[in-house]
């Protein structure tokens, strides 16, 4: 029996001394982050950036994979079905982690239990922008079109579930208009069609309709948040269009597969915060008017628990379904 035991022992501590080994190891290869949303979105294009950071930094290549649409769920089923070693991310946004489950029953995926939440990573407001011939240069313009052609207006998304999506319920909500809700696997195809005149209006994230704002190819009428934009500072809240009470951001997360192990959580959130850290990633965020979060795995986790139980109570106040 003695000699038994000191076998199991042995054999445990072998096992433990490689586990040890390979998470020290990390990263030996390559790091795939999958993303919700498609190529060329504000989303897609700051996580590139990071990406490159994280790859300078780590010395392994970083690739990000798009799989748009579902509301973000595709995404962020692959990321929960990933094997937990460090070498599968995602990065979840307010529409896949507080959004689409209070819409979708069976997303492919827990955001309790799925997720190791590394850190927060940026959010950002929306922005009222319709087609540069629609007659109406003010929310309260728009208002009064859409009551006086009530259903004939058209809202663009960035897919059923996404922050685009919900603005414009909560737009409507409050406003009490009709219009019929267009959504798309991205903001890229949304605004396309946006400048092509086959929808009317959109609300769309700060850094991806900023050329097409500033171009003049659209008008902005409001931004989504609580408090100005920066990029926009003479841009009006919706709340001080006259949409009282209004308020919508949209906010992202870095995630790993659950069970992923705790060192490489941590040494993920230490590169996060890292990347927060240097200038030149904090200046070509602000120019594009997107905020910086990071922070730690715990008040990350915490964060996406209290966004969507307050997403929960708009989407039942609102009556708002995925159809």
């Amino acid at each position: 029996m003695t000699r038994l035991k000191a076998t199991l022992a042995g054999a445990l501590l072998t096992l433990s001394t490689l586990s040890a080994h390979a998470q020290a190891a990390w990263p030996e290869r390559g790091i795939t982050i999958l993303l919700p949303t498609a190529a060329g979105s504000s989303f897609d294009v700051n996580v590139r950036r990071f990406a490159e950071l994280l790859s300078r930094s780590l010395g392994q290549p970083v690739v990000i994979d798009n799989r748009a649409g579902a509301g973000s769920a595709i995404a962020l089923a692959a990321v929960a079905r990933a094997k937990p070693d460090g070498y599968t991310l995602g990065v979840g946004n307010a529409a896949g982690l507080a959004i689409t489950p209070e819409l979708n029953a069976k997303p492919g995926y827990d955001t309790a239990s799925s997720f190791e939440y590394i850190g927060r990573f940026t959010r950002q407001a929306n922005i009222l922008v319709v087609r540069k011939d629609l007659p109406v240069n003010s929310v309260a313009e728009l208002t009064a079109y859409a009551k006086k052609h009530p259903g004939e207006l058209s809202m663009g998304s960035q897919g059923t579930g996404s922050t685009g999506h919900l603005s414009g319920e909560i737009y409507k909500t409050l406003a009490g208009i009709d219009f019929v809700h267009v959504p798309y696997k991205g903001g890229p195809q949304a605004i396309q069609d946006l400048l092509g005149g086959r929808v009317d209006f959109i609300f769309e994230n700060t850094s991806t309709i900023e050329p097409q704002i500033t171009s003049g190819h659209v008008k902005a009428l409001a931004v989504t948040s609580r408090d100005r934009a920066a990029i926009f500072p003479k841009l009006p809240t919706m709340d001080e269009a006259g949409v009282k009470g209004y308020e919508a951001v949209s906010w992202t997360a870095l995630l790993a597969p659950a069970g992923t192990p705790q060192a490489i959580v941590e040494r993920l959130n230490a590169e996060l915060n890292k990347a927060f850290a240097d200038p030149g990633f904090q200046k070509f965020l602000a120019d594009r008017g997107t905020i910086l979060d990071g922070g730690s795995s715990a008040a990350a986790r915490e964060f996406a628990r209290t966004e969507r139980a307050k997403w929960g109570a708009v989407i039942k106040a609102s009556k708002i379904t995925a159809d």
